[in-house]
């Protein structure tokens, strides 16, 4: 093989390795694999799809559950030089028939669990029928991985290396705004993609990661290759589950990552008190403003844990980030510094950097960053510019650098005249002793054109009215800025991408609104409200 810096290249190099060959790679709830079985379930697989009739940058879509095949899968199609493509299994089949219009797949990869949603695109289908039981990995890869493809190229032998800059893997965005859009990695910013996020949270291979996420998120990138590719372990879970996650830390998974919502499923496990937490090495969280006390439980609860908080998007994977020592000092809001090689800037209308303080657009560019969406230049060319990526996101900067995120500038409420970020004013309300989870969002106002609102998951066994959320707001944020109702939930549903599902929630608010829906607010009384600008500092 070559030598080119490809994911590919390097699993071989520790599969073949004196020290890595014998050392598990991969384990999943039927199975586990050494990455010396890792490369060569790889090599056999990526034989397997070129022998199918697939041809160089072919697009090859897997519609599976997180399992070792899947992973064999998506290194089978890198290694062939094709370009893999996780599906969001969540769709509707019209919805995976719009995105996949623009990716024109070769073929899609099912296994039992979505093999009904493969179908359903009206693409070329192969089946892995045994990818769950309990049975070699070219079983499980069948009819892929056989062993005769296997033995046939021995490590790569009869593979043509792809190119540093030959395309690689397709992520799609949230689609919270419409049909998702797929990001273009190639074989070199996927490499340096996962290299950054070794670098910037560093592995041991005596690591053990637990993985709990869906394939089709940038997540894969960052706690499932970037684990291999340091030469670490990582524990497939197929879906979340508090329980199983506390078992699986509980018999050493010491790398953890997820929103908010997750580590707070943990602890209010009944397993929780008895689980072995001194295990736990590392976390990481991300997807969600975070409060205080959280911050605060995680440090209590995982005495022994390095905690960091990442910011990225699926446009240019991991960005910005805080490190423990930024937690200890008692910085717990905002997403943190750029990373080594990753150029922030904050941007006014006029397209120069706004002074501290002031909030404008997002503008990232880094080594890593995607290359645009796979099949839309009109999409690529707005969002993908000379200057970096504008991924419509609206921040700030304090004089030492450290940014807050305000909001999406397609989520701004216009309430009076005034925009207004829901991030921003979340960031506020979780601060409130009796809050443990909030999303804010506009609806239509015939006075205000649109008024804030806010869906409040209350502390347990504690309430929270209109009235002293308005009183707890006033001292940070402008009157303008503060929700003029309250609706009380039991959880904040989240999207596919497991992030508070804002469209979900106002959708639920306008049918309440329009008398369609359950109730479940405090509205707050008629005519208490002031003039929108007698609240402004």
């Amino acid at each position: 093989m070559g030598h080119e810096l490809t994911l590919p290249n390097w699993l071989r190099a520790i599969g073949s390795g004196p020290h890595g060959a014998h050392r598990r790679a991969l384990r999943d709830d039927s199975g586990e694999l050494t990455f010396a079985e890792l490369a060569d379930a790889m090599d056999a697989v990526a034989v397997g799809l070129l022998r199918s009739g697939l041809r160089t940058g072919d697009r090859v879509v897997t519609a599976m559950e997180p399992s070792i095949p899947h992973t064999v899968v998506i290194l089978g199609a890198l290694a062939a030089g094709l370009v893999a493509a996780p599906l969001n299994a969540r769709l509707t089949g019209p919805e995976a028939r719009a995105y996949l219009a623009t990716l024109d797949p070769g073929v899609v990869i099912a296994d039992p669990a979505h093999a009904s949603l493969a179908h359903e695109t009206g693409c070329r289908v192969v089946e892995l029928t045994a990818a769950g039981e309990r049975k070699p990995v070219a079983d499980r890869t069948a009819p892929l991985g056989s062993h005769s493809h296997s033995h046939s190229q021995g490590r790569g032998g009869t593979l043509v290396p792809p190119a540093e800059d030959a395309p690689a893997i397709i992520f799609a965005t949230g689609g919270t705004t419409g049909t998702p859009k797929g990001v273009l990695h190639t074989q070199r910013s996927l490499w340096l993609w996962l290299n950054t996020c070794a670098h910037g949270n560093p592995r041991t291979p005596a690591d053990i990661e637990l993985f709990f996420s869906p394939f089709f998120h940038i997540t894969l990138g960052t706690n499932l290759l970037a684990p291999l590719l340091a030469g670490g372990e990582v524990w497939i879970q197929r879906r979340f589950d508090a329980g199983s996650a506390l078992a699986a830390i509980d018999r050493g998974a010491g790398r953890l990552m997820g929103a908010p919502t997750m580590f707070s499923a943990l602890r209010a496990h009944p397993a929780f008190a008895t689980t072995r937490r001194e295990n736990v090495t590392a976390i990481r969280f991300g997807s969600a403003p975070s409060t205080d006390d959280f911050v605060r439980g995680l440090l209590r609860d995982f005495p022994n844990a390095r905690i960091r908080a990442g910011f990225g998007a699926t446009e240019f994977g991991s960005v910005m980030g805080f490190d423990h020592e930024d937690l200890l000092a008692g910085r717990f809001t905002g997403v943190g510094r750029p990373l080594p090689g990753a150029t922030v800037r904050i941007l006014g209308e006029d397209g120069c950097e706004v002074p501290a303080g002031v909030v404008g657009d997002l503008v990232v560019a880094c080594p890593w960053q995607g290359h645009g969406y796979y099949g839309l230049p009109e999409e690529t060319a707005e969002t993908f510019r000379a200057d970096g990526v504008h991924i419509g996101d609206r921040a700030s900067r304090t004089e030492d650098g450290w940014v807050f995120i305000a909001g999406r500038r397609k989520e701004v409420i216009i309430s009076g005249g005034e925009n207004v970020y829901p991030r921003e004013v979340e960031e506020v309300i979780l601060r409130h002793p009796h809050v443990a989870d909030v999303v804010v969002y506009g609806l239509p106002d015939g006075h205000w054109g649109e008024r804030v609102e806010a869906g409040i998951v209350a502390v347990r066994d504690r309430t929270v009215g209109l009235e002293e959320l308005r009183g707890f707001c006033r001292a940070d944020l402008a009157g303008y800025k503060i929700p003029k109702k309250v609706r009380l939930l039991d959880a904040i549903p989240l999207t596919a991408n497991n992030k508070p599902d804002r469209r979900r929630v106002r959708a639920d608010a306008l049918a309440e609104a329009t008398g369609t829906g359950p109730a479940g607010s405090a509205d707050m009384p008629q005519g208490a409200d002031t003039p929108e600008g007698a609240d402004k500092p």
